[in-house]
């Protein structure tokens, strides 16, 4: 008979450690099977669309952001690209000054020029566009038609089939947090022009899935960045009464995915395309790497499958969320 006096604690002590070990800046995530990616992906049926979610990629044509884009190249040979959603540093370290800008060639048109990538690129703002001309993004999109970015922020709607539909809300949190600084009662949140019209959109939407991209993360468990205080106080409320899929971003160069356990929405961090930083973990994380790289997801009627994908072409984490249909009775 075992009469160790401690047997019983062993487990609670145990369960601490992992805690602790979670909450500390070099926290590693046991590593899922890595595959390679080709071997992994594969074209899907026609009732599912494929989009590549890129974040704080732009270097000047760096040796890493080169090195993801001919990744992202592989797989859209592979899986059927239909679109690129990108959610902010497009253009590091300050922007572009105008649409005449050297870096349109340097950091983009000269990098991602395979004829895989050849489809329309919805970007967002990041704080570092947002130190150049932000109005130059917008008016890019007359210069060349793959780059669909209407405004600083925008809405548009991808057709999954003929009875299901996505809709994709971009975001300029830069300008959102800004404004919420600048309330010097921040119940009125209200009066900020991007809040109304995100809250009309989404009390109007009528599509199966809902997905937003920014810059800025709600959660994040970086030490660098970090939980952003005014997406939280502003926008994860929203995110949360209309049950939104998918918030995805940037800022931190990691993959992050994280949750509030209570909550419907997922929480996704790609800040991966041309710098990676080292990764930390907290109580909402499920998944984190530090690894060049970008998101990849395909979306059908009944789910949406997510894909973090290295530039070095592995799979290195994938979530599958199921979209439960609700039938008349």
């Amino acid at each position: 008979m075992n009469s160790n006096p401690f047997r019983f604690i062993y487990p609670f002590l145990f369960a601490v450690l992992i805690l602790i070990l979670s909450a500390c800046e070099d926290f590693q995530p046991t590593n899922y099977n890595y595959s390679n990616s080709y071997q992994s992906l594969s074209r899907n049926s026609n009732g599912t669309i494929h989009f590549f979610v890129l974040s704080d990629w732009g270097f000047s044509g760096s040796d890493n952001q080169r090195k993801v884009a001919n990744e992202m190249a592989q797989v859209s040979k592979l899986v059927g690209l239909n679109f690129i959603l990108t959610c902010g540093d497009n253009f590091q370290i300050a922007g572009v000054d105008s649409v005449n800008d050297s870096l349109w060639f340097d950091n983009y048109e000269n990098v991602y020029n395979d004829t895989s990538l050849n489809v329309p690129w919805h970007p967002a703002l990041g704080n570092h566009d947002h130190y150049g001309n932000p109005q130059a993004q917008v008016e890019y999109s007359k210069i060349n038609k793959n780059w669909q970015m209407p405004s600083l922020y925008y809405t548009f709607v991808r057709r999954i089939n003929s009875s299901s539909a996505a809709r994709f809300i971009v975001l300029d949190t830069q300008g959102l947090i800004e404004n919420y600084q600048s309330l010097a009662d921040t119940t009125k949140i209200d009066s900020i022009p991007q809040y109304r019209w995100l809250k009309k959109v989404l009390a109007e939407s009528t599509e199966q899935w809902i997905f937003v991209t920014g810059h800025h993360p709600v959660y994040s468990a970086s030490t660098f960045h970090g939980d952003t205080y005014e997406m939280k106080k502003l926008i994860k409320p929203l995110f949360d009464e209309y049950k939104v899929d998918f918030y995805i971003c940037g800022h931190d160069h990691d993959f992050e995915h994280a949750k509030d356990i209570s909550q419907y929405t997922d929480y996704i961090v790609t800040g991966t395309g041309g710098s990676p930083r080292p990764i930390s973990g907290n109580v909402h994380t499920i998944y984190s790497i530090s690894t060049l790289g970008f998101t990849y997801v395909s979306l059908s009627p009944l789910n949406a499958k997510l894909h973090f994908i290295s530039g070095d072409g592995l799979v290195d984490y994938i979530y599958t969320k199921p979209k439960l249909i609700k039938t008349g009775g």
